[in-house]
């Protein structure tokens, strides 16, 4: 990467660290994958229940290979072959999980955490249930605000995905939301998250761009 972008980014973390920490937030600024991996493993203890809200950043950073192979209870709802059913029972699971892991859409400069959800099971969980929740978030996340953020949800995040899950939305084809009525639309809940004053939530910020 660019030096001079790599300093550009590294400020937009260390702005939204310090906002994040003023909302009541956990945050830690990782460099690389293996930060990022040190860091989950060490907020994990052996014997816990571990639930994940589905995610590319997850996925590409490796943690979801690391937690197979740690002395965990993990419960997921994306594992293949499922039904909706089955899916939907093992979501219910992370309310009671002593961590929950996901990404998050968006963060602003201010420290909003800005997500979107289909189905809602992943805001639900950041919201309230499981003991600790621990969000891994990419540096092509932060943005300058609110706004800003939904924009990015309506143009990267949503189409994206919604192509990842074989989604027949206007946004898959498109590029951007439509604010369609699909059956398969994936941004039904806007939530953001202004303050932890549960003392629960974890904010990873990598120095290196993740999931969508």
């Amino acid at each position: 990467m660019d030096q001079n972008v790599e300093t550009i980014q590294s400020i937009h973390c260390e702005r939204c660290k310090k906002a994040l920490e003023n909302n009541g937030f956990h945050v830690n600024i990782a460099k690389n994958k293996a930060e990022i991996l040190d860091l989950v493993n060490g907020m994990i203890k052996d014997g816990d229940v571990v639930c994940d809200g589905g995610s590319m950043t997850l996925k590409e950073t490796g943690i979801l290979t690391m937690l197979k192979q740690r002395d965990i209870v993990f419960q997921s709802h994306n594992e293949p072959g499922l039904s909706r059913a089955q899916s939907d029972e093992e979501a219910r699971k992370a309310f009671s999980a002593d961590v929950f892991l996901a990404s998050a859409n968006a963060i602003t400069w201010n420290g909003e955490i800005i997500n979107v959800d289909g189905h809602g099971n992943r805001v639900s969980a950041m919201i309230f249930g499981p003991k600790k929740v621990i969000l891994v978030v990419g540096v092509n996340k932060l943005v300058e605000d609110e706004a800003a953020a939904i924009r990015r949800i309506r143009t990267i995040a949503a189409p994206a995905n919604s192509v990842r899950l074989h989604k027949e939305t206007p946004c898959a084809h498109i590029g951007a939301c439509q604010d369609c009525h699909s059956a398969d639309r994936i941004c039904s809940s806007y939530v953001k998250l202004n303050y932890d004053k549960e003392n629960r939530i974890h904010v990873i910020l990598s120095l290196e761009p993740f999931g969508y």
